[in-house]
């Protein structure tokens, strides 16, 4: 699956790498699955053109690319998603493939260890009871092929590494859940099914809030609920378990606080002090705007969803585990 972007006007976009093939290697198309009848393939110098100086890619103004500079969102600040009809992305997201070549990954040694754990106790099983326990995005809110979502992504990898083991995936997430409300559920809708692998995804909608309410969940409060779910999920069952950090939401978002960072920053805590597994999707999100990238080529409803993009990239964290 391609990068993503979005085109406002003829703006240039900042390509995420620098094309290995030249400008005439990238490929723009409209459906993340190029194979899906419905896709489009746009034309290069008709529809979009590449700057392989800058790295860049921008749209033609009489090209077949929708511009996202008729979105109502467009040019919005602390803008409330509740007062437009429609703010999905979709029809905006066109799709890039080229070739590049990216640096080698350093990987935190802490993480390795905890990763290995993680390797051994699923070596020898016949079967891997895969559990995703976390808010909509864990769910792949308005990603309309599953294939595209982290979790059925992660259940292949686990397949492909442990290709002598069935994998079962439980979606066991809630769209708009906190942590509190998932360890209210942890014992009927996880533990219960005895899971080999729990994977634990809030905090975006921990962190919601504005001005003068605060975060809907205080980080500290978010801390425990994490701690209790980790300590329940050791003394219950012979679970692996592994922490995602959120994704970050458009600052723009009414909702979206300051302080989204904290909420990653105790799950990174929590990992080192209990020796589970960390996928750190924050820290690839961070990457991805420090790169240029725009929060619309990340999410799909331009508020905290990400798109099939955004969705390869807490694969991408979850198989640096692998």
């Amino acid at each position: 699956m391609g990068e993503a972007f979005v085109f406002p006007g003829t703006e240039k976009q900042k390509m995420r790498y620098r094309p290995y093939g030249g400008e005439s290697g990238v490929q723009l198309r409209s459906h993340p699955d190029a194979l899906h009848p419905d896709n489009r393939q746009f034309q290069q110098g008709i529809d979009y053109m590449v700057d392989g100086e800058d790295g860049t890619i921008y749209r033609m103004a009489r090209g077949a690319i929708p511009n996202w500079a008729v979105h109502p969102l467009y040019g919005q600040e602390r803008f409330d998603h509740r007062d437009y009809e429609k703010i999905s992305n979709a029809t905006y997201t066109v799709y890039a493939d080229y070739d590049y070549k990216i640096k080698q990954v350093v990987v935190d040694e802490d993480r390795v260890a905890d990763a290995s754990n993680l390797m051994k106790r699923l070596q020898e099983k016949p079967s891997i009871s895969l559990v995703v326990l976390g808010d909509s995005i864990t769910m792949g809110a308005e990603i309309p092929d599953v294939k595209f979502t982290f979790a059925h992504r992660f259940a292949e990898q686990l397949h492909s590494k442990f290709s002598s083991s069935e994998v079962t995936l439980s979606m066991k997430a809630i769209g708009g859940e906190t942590s509190g409300r998932g360890l209210l559920r942890l014992q009927e809708d996880v533990i219960a099914s005895r899971p080999d692998v729990v994977t634990i995804g809030y905090g975006m909608n921990d962190q919601n809030g504005d001005v003068d309410r605060g975060n809907s969940v205080p980080p500290s409060e978010f801390e425990q609920h994490i701690a209790a779910m980790i300590e329940q999920l050791r003394a219950q069952t012979d679970a692996a378990i592994i922490l995602i950090t959120p994704c970050l939401p458009n600052p723009s978002w009414h909702f979206a606080s300051r302080n989204v960072a904290e909420y990653a920053d105790s799950l990174r805590r929590l990992a080192i002090h209990f020796k589970v597994a960390l996928a750190d999707v924050q820290k690839l999100w961070v990457a991805e705007l420090a790169a240029g990238k725009s929060n619309a080529s990340l999410l799909m409803n331009n508020v905290n969803h990400p798109n099939e993009y955004g969705h390869s990239l807490y694969a991408r964290a979850l198989a640096e585990l692998l």
